[in-house]
Formats: structure tokens, sequence, C-alpha cells
């Protein structure tokens, strides 16, 4: 009977395709919706990369490392000692300016007794012509009488003369010793100040020998060896802390309109997987596309131009306590993918990158400078009697 049935009515040849095609049409009827409800309102990229400070740290002063103290991957704290370094040119240094310090208030105190003592020469030769003048005066009196001889005024008036030559050498020097002290003292003299200078300069350098840690972080690049002569400005080691990080996702040009500050961002990274998800937000967009910091900028205005598709910076946060559960290195590869539709509230130009105060602020070399002032004024009170 069953089989009367379907001769009577055999199966349309099509129906498969038919419900293949509807198949087809249902899923891109939900893609074409999820497209436009979610997906159109999502960037994704993997052209992102972990970010954070490598704080270097460079040799202060001249000298031969004598001992390294560190090594890579250790962890260090802020001024802890990384190397010493044998100082003995900075010593020297100092010690010169020492004694160039004391040497300069000592002439400055010669100078100060010299002031003092042209000055009473002045007033001894003034009161001396003074009187000259007072005896030339009674003996003009005289005169007339004959009781004052004329030779003894004439030779009171050459001494005059001498004197007021004498007088006017006196204040020539007096001159040129208050051109080095006039208005100073030996705490605020020209001369001493430099000298201080001079002596701040050499205690810091001095104090600087070894090379010390500026914020606490994790070892990297040793390049310092017992042995090594080092210069200002060489580099030897670096120090990483891992507490602040970000990312730094290159988007496509083309994907840029809608990303403002404030969108949420989802990241994962190489490193763990997508078993470890990190949950940041868009702090802030570069100013500039990638080729515009480039060393060697794109020339666009020539014959054989071919157009690319520019990649914008932008900065996204990484949370600190996700970080301390899954630590991250800079450099490692992450997978970003920012949610563009949510509420506006930031403009592109009001980023809300803040900067933190740990990594970015050192306090090891603070003390330096005082110790360096309480110097000088020990010199300067020994040397000044």
């Amino acid at each position: 009977m069953a089989d009367a049935d379907q001769k009577a009515h055999p199966p349309h040849p099509y129906r498969n395709f038919f419900i293949f095609a509807a198949v087809l049409l249902l899923l891109a009827a939900a893609w074409g919706i999820w497209w436009i409800l979610v997906g159109s309102q999502r960037v994704r990229t993997n052209d992102a990369y972990v970010q954070g400070n490598i704080v270097p740290v460079q040799a202060q002063t001249e000298g031969t490392i004598r001992r390294v103290y560190v090594e890579d991957t250790e962890y260090v704290h802020a001024g802890a000692l990384l190397a010493s370094v044998q100082g003995d040119r900075s010593y020297l240094a100092l010690k010169a300016s020492e004694a160039a310090l004391g040497r300069t208030v000592r002439e400055l105190r010669r100078e100060f007794a010299q002031v003092q003592r042209l000055r009473h020469t002045l007033a001894a030769q003034t009161a001396e012509y003074a009187k000259l003048a007072d005896n030339l005066a009674r003996y003009r009196r005289a005169q007339a009488s004959g009781a004052v001889a004329a030779i003894q005024i004439t030779d009171t008036q050459a001494d005059m003369q001498v004197l007021r030559a004498q007088m006017g050498a006196t204040r020539a020097q007096l001159a040129a010793a208050l051109a080095l002290v006039g208005n100073t003292t030996l705490d605020d003299n020209p001369l001493v100040r430099a000298a201080v200078a001079q002596l701040e300069r050499a205690y810091v350098a001095w104090a600087r020998r070894d090379l010390r840690a500026p914020v606490s972080g994790y070892v990297a690049e040793r390049h310092a060896y017992p042995g090594l002569r080092i210069h200002p400005g060489q580099p030897l080691f670096s120090v990483v802390p891992l507490q602040t990080l970000w990312v730094v996702a290159n988007v496509k040009e083309t994907e840029m309109a809608g990303v403002q500050p404030g969108d949420p961002v989802r990241l994962t990274s190489y490193y763990y997987g997508d078993s470890v998800v990190y949950h940041g937000f868009v702090e802030g967009l570069v100013p500039g596309a990638g080729s515009a910091f480039s060393i060697l900028p794109p020339e666009n205005a020539t014959g054989n131009y071919i157009h690319i598709v520019e990649r914008v910076p932008v900065r996204i946060s990484l949370p600190p306590k996700a970080l301390a559960r899954h630590p991250l290195r800079p450099g490692l590869s992450m997978v970003a993918r920012i949610d563009t539709g949510g509420q506006r509230r930031h403009s592109v130009l009001l980023p809300l990158t803040k900067t933190p105060v740990h990594g970015y602020e050192t306090r090891i070399y603070g003390h330096e400078l005082q110790e360096a002032k309480k110097l000088a004024r020990t010199i300067i009170a020994q040397n000044s009697g």
C-alpha cells in the first residue's frame, strides 16, 4: 500500500536543494542582522603589542667597573646597587675642587683685608692732606709779616701735590679691590659661588660613581662587566617595572572612524591563549599614523606612488589586577577587539591617559646636592678664619 502511495506521489527532485537554499538564506540573514547590530560596531586587530617603561641605567661618571651585583631577570628595588665603579678620577676631582674652594675663600679674605687697609690708608692720607692744607693757609697769612719763608710755602704745596697723587693711587687700588669683594660676603661672593658650584658638580660625580636602580623592576640588557672602562651616558642596564603596562593596537585607518577614548576593549595574548582575557579600554589615540614617526618617513609626492592603508596606534589600558594574576612582558603580541557601539562620551581630542607615580619617579638622587652644599659650608667655615 505504501509503495503504491509513493508511486502515486513521487518526491520533488529539487526538494533538498530548496531546503539547503533556505538554510543558507536564514544563515545569511542571521549573519547580516548580527553584523548590523554587533559586528559593524567592533574593530579587531592582531597588530597589537604590550608596551611598558624600559628604564635605562647609564654611567654617570667616568671610571672602571669593579664589581657587578645583579644579573638579568633579577628583581631590584629602587636604589639597589647594580654595580660599583672604581672612582679614583672622581675622588681626585672632588679633592681638587675642595682645595680650590678653600683657596678661593682665603684669597678673598685677603681681598677683604686689603679693602680695609686701603680705606684706612686713604683716611690717613686725607687727614694728612687736610693738615697740610691748614698749614698752607696759616703760612700764607703769616707770610705778610715775614714770619714764614716763601720756601716753606712752596714745600707745603709740593707735599700736597704728592699726597694728592698718592690718594689717587690709593683710590684706584681700593676700587680694584672692591671690584672683587664689594657688596658681598664670603658666602655670596661670585668667586666663592663659582667654586662651590664646581665642588657640587665634583661631589655629584663622585656620589654617582656607583650604579643604582632608579626604579623598582626587573633587570634586563646587562652590559656591565668587571674591568670595563665606562664613560658618562654609556648604557649598562635596563630596569623594567611590570606593574604598569599598556597595549598599543595599530588599527587600520579605514576602521578608525568609530574608535574613541573610553571604548571597552577585549584583549587576549598569544602568551596565554584565549583562556585568559583582559578587559581594558581605549585611553587615547596617538596623534599620527605610524609612518609619521618613522626614522625615514615616506615621500608620497613621487611618480611611483603606491597607496598603502595606514595604521593608527591606539593606546589601551591593562588592568593592574589582571596583570598581577597573569603577568605580561613588553613586546608580547596581543589580539584587541574594540567595541565601538557604546555611548559616545569622549572626544578623540580628550584622551583618558593618566600618568601613574610608580615607574615615573625616582628619588635616589635627591640627597646628593644637599650633601654637597653641606660639605661646601664646612669648607668655607674652615677657611674663613
